[in-house]
């Protein structure tokens, strides 16, 4: 039988006033005025009042003793989480900027919000004197020679007309002016020109004197692309596929750079790390900047089509000359023959043909003077892009910069008195701030009676019990900013020092909440001064933000963290621990064991490895779909294990973007059994949309109003995150019957009945039968079903817009 709480006492008003009032007869018969404006009627209400607040106080005797059991196993509630991001700094003018250090805890809060919410950087930044003024793209491996490849030169057929910011062997993704750098996250710009290009070419203005902090400095390249902060239904990550220890890692080939008094490119040595996947994901590119970089001379940018040094009036007496010299020795002969006059015809033609191709005007660098100048650009930097679909034209970056930081919403405190130790074993301590950030704060305390003595620190520790007498170890309630010492047997008293013994949080950082999640390009204001930074702008969405948790919450977390052990096992261990990823709010989580993603890669033959080439996406009844494999492969796959997540959003189809599932490989990576092949991927949708319904209406029930209530009603029931019958979510792999549809609809507020329905349905995995059809309730047509069986990875959505409804009386 279920455990349930016992119920002490079962008092209640009514049941208290009618037993007194039944008594009355017997001990007071003579009580006859029992209406409520009677003193004695009303003295036995007040009692009744107060007997059942007695009784709700008792009953909850039971909840007190399961909250005192959770803190006797050491639960404590979780603290709320705070939103981090990615900030970029913008300069003044990097080219007269020296570089510096700007410490941790910089100040920084968005445009938006009442009130706006304030964040701070994680860590110290060295400020880098360079910036990005122009991106591009070449076919050829020489941006200064866009016809030199590394066996020769190109001959065009036909030159462009010049300057040009897109030709087929240079393109101008991003000039440094439109847009902005400060608006690209907001509008952002193509990574390659053409799919042809596979050469990205950044370049920076940049203070190259010897003591300015970039040459020979070791800089750190942020980027963060546009599609990894798409919703994206094709969108695949396999868990654990980083360099194992002991492997070694690919050596990077692929980044070079202008080395000026050479005047060639040359590879970047030493150590480079690199988390973009060669530049196709979001990630940073840490290596050292050669001391010998800087810009290409204008001297060294080859024309496409150097000055002919004929004109054509010397061209035309050349002409006359050869003919001439041909017809020079023939002069004795009275005729010629008319092979021999051919002969002599043709010299002259062939002559003043290359005379002619001599003469044609030159043809200049396509990239515009003024985009190349040296005194804008002052080094460039070259990224062989791999080959095949990794890197196409539809790819865009938000932000190209060596100067981006972590900043998350918190506070700093300094320096915080919490009082003084008593000598008494387990003393408490509360800071000023609760939601405390983990392994912020640094506590010590002055256990001397000099006052120069320096602090004693101390160090948090989740397991107290485990501590020696002489351990300088507290606890710490991050939700509640509680501080406990030991007792003595596990670990250290606080001691009592005469006239002093302060206990004192040197530092900690606090706060988070839903309330610091913002868009991109939200944080904009700088409060904290930063010598030659003219602002900042977040590139990516402030996400991972949560409230603290309630004590509901936190049994029930404690039941499944007591069944998993922190481990993914089993199924509902990954659906457990993919919905507590800390860095993004995952609503729903799916777990199909033994399947696998249908492959984005080709599997064998030419090219096997590399991404399915990109393809227009497929226009259907319900929206377009992307054409490729989408969804769960249907054989099995033994070792494998395929999480479908679901991210806190609104809108009819929730769909996680690539960061977001990287966010929860990451979590799942450090919980999964290392034999297990773990892929996150997003849910694909059944959309049904243009549903037409007949009804008849109650009275008083326009036709509009029903439209409202019906479209809101189906909307509430076909959503993956508030559908269903419990209201929790539509269940994946469910069954849509149009039967369902009618019923709802029948209940619907206004309904007297149902006419008529149907619905159209466009479903996104590649292999569901049927793609795409009609719920009709009599199907007598081919494309029409009276119900959708839906797959393990597939849930529902509905477009609410194109609903049409009628009435009939």
């Amino acid at each position: 039988m279920p455990i349930e709480l016992p119920q002490l006492d079962d008092i209640t008003f009514d049941r208290t006033v009618a037993e007194l009032e039944r008594r009355i007869a017997v001990y007071a018969p003579e009580w006859t005025d029992r209406n409520a404006s009677d003193p004695g009627i009303a003295l036995i209400q007040l009692f009744a009042y107060l007997a059942e607040q007695v009784g709700w106080r008792l009953n909850r005797v039971p909840e007190s003793a399961q909250v005192e059991l959770l803190k006797i196993l050491g639960v404590r509630l979780q603290p709320a989480h705070a939103a981090s991001t990615m900030l970029a700094l913008l300069l003044t003018d990097p080219t007269t900027l020296a570089g510096y250090t700007l410490a941790a805890g910089a100040r920084v809060r968005a445009k938006v919000g009442t009130p706006p919410p304030s964040y701070e950087t994680d860590d110290a930044i060295d400020v880098v004197p360079a910036e990005p003024v122009l991106l591009a793209t070449t076919k050829n491996p020489f941006i200064h020679d866009v016809l030199a490849t590394e066996s020769g030169r190109e001959t065009p057929a036909v030159y462009p007309q010049v300057p040009a910011n897109d030709t087929e062997w240079l393109t101008v993704t991003w000039d440094g002016k439109t847009p902005k750098l400060k608006d690209v996250p907001l509008d952002p710009v193509r990574l390659v020109g053409r799919a042809a290009q596979r050469y990205l070419w950044i370049g920076l203005a940049a203070n190259l004197a010897a003591d300015a902090g970039f040459r020979g400095a070791r800089v750190t390249l942020s980027v963060s692309f546009d599609d990894d902060e798409r919703p994206d239904l094709a969108a695949d990550e396999r868990c654990g596929t980083a360099v194992a220890a002991g492997e070694t890692p690919v050596p990077i080939d692929w980044l070079a750079y202008y080395d000026a008094p050479a005047g060639a490119m040359r590879q970047i040595s030493g150590r480079i790390d690199d988390t973009t996947a060669r530049f196709t994901r979001s990630g940073t590119l840490r290596f050292g900047v050669p001391m010998t970089v800087g810009p290409i001379p204008d001297a060294s940018w080859a024309p496409m089509r150097a000055a002919g040094t004929t004109t054509p009036l010397q061209a035309c007496l050349a002409l006359g000359a050869a003919m001439q010299d041909q017809l020079q020795p023939l002069s004795p002969m009275l005729t010629l023959t008319e092979t021999k006059y051919r002969e002599v015809i043709q010299h002259g033609i062939d002559a003043a043909a290359a005379q002619a191709a001599a003469t044609q005007p030159p043809v200049a660098h396509p990239l515009d003077p003024a985009l190349r100048a040296v005194t804008r650009v002052h080094c460039w930097l070259r990224v062989a892009l791999p080959p095949g679909t990794a890197a196409t034209p539809a790819m865009r970056v938000r932000m190209v910069t060596l100067n981006a930081v972590h900043a998350t919403n918190a506070t700093t405190v300094r320096n915080e008195v919490l009082g003084r130790g008593t000598g008494r074993p387990r003393q408490e301590f509360a800071l000023a701030n609760r939601n405390v950030l983990a392994g912020t704060l640094q506590l010590a305390v002055q256990e001397s009676v000099d006052a120069a003595t320096p602090l004693e620190e101390w160090s948090e520790t989740d397991a107290i019990e485990a501590a020696d007498p002489f351990a300088r170890v507290y606890t710490l309630d991050r939700e509640a900013g509680a501080i406990a010492s030991g007792d003595g047997e596990h670990g250290r008293i606080i001691p009592l020092v005469p006239g002093t013994g302060d206990v004192v949080a040197l530092r900690y950082r606090w706060g988070g909440g839903l309330a610091g999640e913002v868009g991109v390009g939200a944080i904009t204001v700088l409060d904290s001064g930063a010598a030659g930074v003219a602002g900042v702008v977040n590139p990516t969405p402030a996400t991972g933000g949560r409230d603290a948790e309630t004590l509901e919450q936190a049994e029930e977390r404690v039941r499944k963290e007591i069944s998993s052990r922190s481990r993914a096992v089993t199924a509902e261990d990954f659906q457990w621990i993919a919905s507590q990823t800390p860095e993004v709010r995952v609503a729903r989580a799916v777990v199909i064991p033994l399947r696998r993603p249908l492959a984005r890669t080709i599997a064998a033959g030419p090219g096997s490895g590399t991404p399915v080439p990109a393809t227009p996406p497929l226009a259907m009844r319900c929206g377009t779909v992307p054409n490729g494999p989408l969804g769960i492969d249907p054989r099995v796959a033994a070792g494998a294990v395929s999480v479908v997540v679901v991210p806190d959003l609104p809108g009819s189809e929730p769909v996680p973007t690539r960061s977001f599932l990287r966010a929860v490989c990451r979590w799942l990576d450090a919980h999964r059994l290392v034999t297990t092949e773990v892929h996150v991927i997003p849910p694909q949708y059944c959309r049904f949309c243009d549903v037409q319904v007949a009804v008849q209406a109650r009275p008083g029930y326009t036709r509009s109003k029903l439209q409202d209530l019906v479209g809101a009603r189906l909307a509430r029931w076909l959503h993956p995150l508030t559908g269903g019958d419990d209201g929790a979510g539509f269940p994946f792999g469910g069954q849509v019957h149009i039967a369902d549809l009618v019923a709802l609809v029948t209940r619907t507020e206004g309904v007297e009945r149902v006419e008529s329905l149907t619905a159209w349905f466009t479903r996104t995995p590649s292999a569901a039968t049927p793609r795409q059809g009609q719920l009709v309730l009599c199907p007598s047509q081919s494309g029409q079903v009276d119900r959708v069986l839906l797959g393990p990875e597939e849930c529902v959505s509905f477009d609410a817009t194109s609903l049409t409804l009628g009435t009939v009386v």
